[in-house]
């Protein structure tokens, strides 16, 4: 009779063959069995297999996996030195992943990625200085947003004694000195300017420190006090103030991706004609800021200047804007800007489910609910809000759909049918099956209406209100 584990071999050498590694290696831990000659040979080629599908994983891309199949292959009893040799390719290409996250200002994304690598088991000394000095970059950065030049150039010296080869630190320590240097000038400026309690350039002074320190404590606090007391004085952008003072802003972080958007504040499209907006109230379901124009701004409500989403939080009045273009919509952003985790310094485009994130904390998640129509949603996740407070901001094309459907604009579950606004010929209209009323006026099926108009039905309510 054949033997039993002859056919437990021959049945993982099928597998081995159809490229089944995992089950191969399975049936051949069986109890007992590696006790054969045979068995453990075929293991060897288990792992072998094992190894070389690691080495194309990584070739396309799929870092993780391919790493799993080189453990495995460790663990089977592969070729030691064949399995060290991708290890130490797989590590070597992440930490020049990471160098090229310094190289980009991105010192957070760059220790991400080295985590990832240690928590995989990537270790040895050249290991440990490349994440040591990513994180005292790190370090930097937060030092330099918040004013402590002087720590961040510890952490950056720091960092050059243990990769003396990265030619990307000495950059990151230039720019980090004429930071500094800047504004060191700017705070001996706006203490001067608030001695004297000249608000209006001593908030100019506070803008241009922020623009290279968002979270420099003093300049927040001056500006504050000097929102207070100048409101409507306020002319200058921060960019633009930044350009009278003379900075000269310098790649590091956040300020290199403010460098390259200052262009949205001088902008004459934004910030200065106001878009039609509305004031939606939905009885029983919420309330909403309703942007009619192409182009929408996103900014903190200052006494004197416009923007269109005005948005309670410490953001640039100015910060961001989106543009409907076509079928689609982008995101411009003027200050510190985020798309799905990631910095965006120029138009970048915004899909459905696409989150957003303004200056330090301000998130919201961009929606298009009706393949349909144009019109999108913007949700805030964070706690911030609308100036008035409203639940959400909605972008208007062509409709705004109110009604119990889940791809509606405004999903009202109790509506038993769907009651639509939309533009035409310059005016709004409102469209739902059936009588109702308009300011009083009872109409059917369609009618005109206005940014003030109160519309009442058998089973809904809402209001206009203008801005």
């Amino acid at each position: 009779m054949f033997q039993a584990w002859r056919l437990k071999v021959r049945e993982a050498e099928e597998a081995l063959r159809d490229g089944r590694l995992e089950e191969a290696s399975r049936l051949l831990n069986e109890r007992g069995l590696l006790e054969f000659l045979p068995a453990k040979r075929l293991m060897a080629k288990v792992a072998q297999e094992m190894a070389e599908r690691a080495e194309k994983r990584f070739a396309t891309g799929a870092t993780m996996a391919g790493w799993q199949d080189l453990l495995a292959a460790e663990q089977l009893g592969g070729e030691h030195a064949e399995v060290a040799r991708l290890k130490q390719q797989f590590v070597e290409a992440g930490m020049r992943e990471a160098e090229a996250y310094l190289k980009a200002g991105e010192p957070a994304a760059a220790m991400a990625r080295l985590e990832a690598l240690h928590r995989q088991g990537a270790g040895g000394r050249e290991f440990r200085l490349v994440r040591e000095a990513a994180a005292k970059v790190l370090a930097a950065q937060g030092h330099c947003q918040t004013g402590q030049f002087a720590k961040a150039e510890e952490e950056i010296a720091a960092a050059l004694v243990l990769r003396p080869d990265w030619q990307v630190l000495a950059e990151i320590r230039k720019a980090c000195l004429a930071r500094g240097a800047s504004v060191r000038r700017l705070v001996e400026q706006l203490h001067s300017a608030l001695t004297k309690e000249d608000w209006t350039l001593g908030l100019a002074h506070a803008e241009a420190i922020l623009d290279i320190s968002p979270e420099h404590v003093a300049a927040l606090d001056a500006r504050r006090r000097a929102w207070a007391v100048v409101g409507a004085c306020l002319s200058p952008s921060p960019a633009g103030v930044a350009a009278q003072l003379g900075i000269q802003r310098t790649p590091l972080g956040h300020a290199a991706q403010d460098a390259q958007m200052v262009a949205i504040e001088e902008d004459p499209s934004v910030g200065e004609t106001p878009s039609p907006r509305f004031l939606l109230w939905v009885d029983g379901v919420g309330g909403y800021l309703v942007c009619q124009g192409d182009v929408v701004s996103l900014g903190q409500p200052v006494q004197g200047s416009y923007v269109d989403v005005p948005v309670l939080a410490d953001i640039s009045r100015l910060h961001a804007k989106i543009r409907r273009d076509g079928e689609s919509y982008v995101i411009e952003p003027g200050r510190t800007t985020h798309v799905d985790g990631r910095a965006v310094d120029h138009a970048t485009l915004l899909v459905d489910g696409s989150q957003i994130e303004l200056g330090d904390g301000v998130k919201m998640r961009f929606r298009i609910p009706n393949p349909l129509s144009r019109t999108a949603r913007l949700e805030f996740i964070s706690h911030h809000r609308t100036l008035p407070r409203t639940d959400c901001v909605l972008l208007m094309a062509e409709s705004c759909i109110l009604g119990p459907g889940s791809t509606s604009h405004i999903v009202c579950r109790d509506w038993p049918q769907d009651v639509v606004l939309f533009p035409q010929g310059g005016t709004l209209h409102c469209r739902t099956a059936g009588r109702f009323e308009v300011d009083s006026v009872a109409v059917e099926d369609r009618t005109t209406i206005t940014r003030s108009s109160q519309i009442v039905g058998e089973d809904f309510s809402l209001s206009l209100e203008n801005v």
